[in-house]
């Protein structure tokens, strides 16, 4: 019988939220279930939203960004640097060492070397001419150490006495695999030794210490530490990273014995060995955002809140717990549903507008720091995620269905602290992997690509008939078995 009563308080509710609107007609009203004696209410209640500067976010991430533009929608400049790390399979080897030296009058050489940085976006005018630098660290990123977007690499890291090299390119490319070269080919100085390039230090360091190249932390701290990459001229546009590879060739001589023993022959051959920046190693992003611009959108008076990533604008929400709550201590909150709706583009037509945010996080607001350091997931219960819907009921709006754990969960903690009743809705980026038949989210970053939208901001004023109300709002149903007369 007891689960009779909750499929049927469960069905009853989800009756009710479907014939919700979004006006504030029927606030109050109820809907009895005279077989199992239960009663359904619902009501809406008006929330109040800001914006508020996001200040540098947790930026280990899995791709990178590296240019600078200009935001056509607020006018913000935003850079991208981005450092990364190198991974290295057990099974790395050069097995024709003796063959590079006998094309190479006995010494083993690198014919050519390149950092490959392959892009997967970009944003702006492609053809805008850009120049990076990469600069070798002085040592790898910490395992143990919390990265943030604002982390200044040139205190420990790199130094602009380390070796660099500097690559001019655009993002014109219109094949299906997008990339440019930074070429590693002057000479390279370590430990008092001169190389011929890049790839004939690795090479040359490989014949003499081959263990150095069977784990990634003995390859880090022992060859190579790893890149920091630059934009150092240029701007117009932005790239978002997948991966960063270093990738060297060189020729190998074999001699063939002829039969006669007279007419030997040379039999020429090119290879090459690489090295991908992997989830493996580490990858950090750098942003550098027009701090007094942000601080000014996120404080102007509007009729808008924004989310802007990398390390941009978050909007946060002040729920009206204790109103909700309110007369219904003892009842059963079914479910709580709000909507966030996005304001279009002033002009939608511009063609180097921001994307718009894919998927934002609900997250309360003393446990956003902890939320990403500690790597959690959305629980459902204290944090929630949704992603932008461009159709449905809820079309040109981010919608939470029901975050009534939430509720009350923070109606428990009613006064703990000035942000009790405070959340803050943040761009994010999901990581899924497959299990078996099955794809499950395995993390949840930082948003650092390049996104910025306007939400409707939620303001409470009092209408004509002296109720309080505003543009975003939460409806709620609860449930409770009637008493007996």
């Amino acid at each position: 019988m007891k689960i009779l009563r909750l499929l049927t308080v469960l069905v009853i509710a989800a009756l009710t939220f479907a014939a919700c609107d979004d006006t504030t007609e029927g606030i109050g009203g109820s809907i009895t279930n005279d077989i199992d004696n239960i009663n359904i209410t619902s009501a809406v209640f008006p929330v109040a939203t800001k914006s508020m500067v996001s200040g540098a976010v947790l930026s280990r991430n899995n791709s990178g960004l590296i240019g600078k533009m200009k935001d056509p929608e607020t006018g913000n400049y935003v850079k991208g640097d981005y450092m990364t790390q190198l991974s290295v399979l057990p099974t790395f080897s050069i097995d024709t060492l003796d063959y590079i030296k006998q094309a190479n009058k006995g010494s083993i050489e690198a014919d050519s070397c390149y950092l490959l940085v392959s892009y997967n976006a970009s944003y702006g005018d492609t053809i805008a001419p850009m120049k990076v630098t990469a600069y070798e660290m002085t040592k790898p990123m910490a395992e143990d150490k919390e990265y943030y977007s604002d982390y200044d690499a040139f205190k420990e890291e790199v130094s602009e006495n380390n070796q660099h090299w500097s690559s001019n390119y655009n993002l014109s490319n219109t094949s299906d695999v997008k990339n440019f070269k930074i070429y590693l080919n002057k000479k390279y100085e370590q430990d008092g030794k001169t190389y011929k390039n890049y790839g004939s230090y690795i090479m040359q360091t490989y014949a003499e210490h081959p263990e150095y190249f069977k784990t990634n932390f003995k390859f880090l701290h022992n060859v190579c530490p790893g890149f920091y990459i630059k934009n150092v001229g240029g701007t117009g546009n932005m790239a978002k990273i997948w991966n960063t590879e270093l990738i060297f060739y060189w020729t190998r001589h074999k001699t063939i014995k002829a039969k006669d023993g007279v007419t030997d022959s040379i039999a020429v051959g090119i290879g090459y060995n690489r090295f991908d920046g992997t989830e493996e190693v580490l990858q950090l992003n750098k942003i550098e955002n027009d701090t007094v611009k942000l601080k000014q959108l996120a404080s102007q008076e509007k009729n808008c809140t924004y989310l802007k990533s990398p390390a941009g604008i978050f909007t946060e929400v002040t729920l009206p717990i204790e109103d909700i709550m309110k007369g219904h201590e003892k009842d059963t909150l079914n479910t709580a549903t709000i909507s966030f709706p996005r304001l279009n583009n002033e002009n939608e037509d511009n063609p180097y507008n921001f994307a718009t945010p894919s998927t934002i996080l609900m997250v309360q607001k003393d446990s956003l720091q902890s939320f990403f350091e500690k790597s959690k997931l959305a629980d459902s219960r204290t944090s929630y995620t949704t992603s932008y819907s461009s159709t449905g009921t809820y079309k040109n709006a981010y919608t939470f269905q029901n975050i009534a754990n939430l509720v009350s969960a923070m109606y428990k903690n009613k006064g703990k602290g000035e942000n009790w009743n405070k959340v803050v809705l943040v761009p994010v980026n999901i990581i899924t992997t497959a299990q078996g038949h099955t794809t499950v989210i395995s993390k949840i970053n930082h948003d650092m690509s390049l996104a910025s939208t306007r939400l409707k901001r939620g303001v409470i004023t009092t209408d004509s008939n002296g109720k309080e109300t505003s543009p975003i709002q939460i409806k709620v149903i609860y449930s409770k078995f009637k008493e007996k007369e």
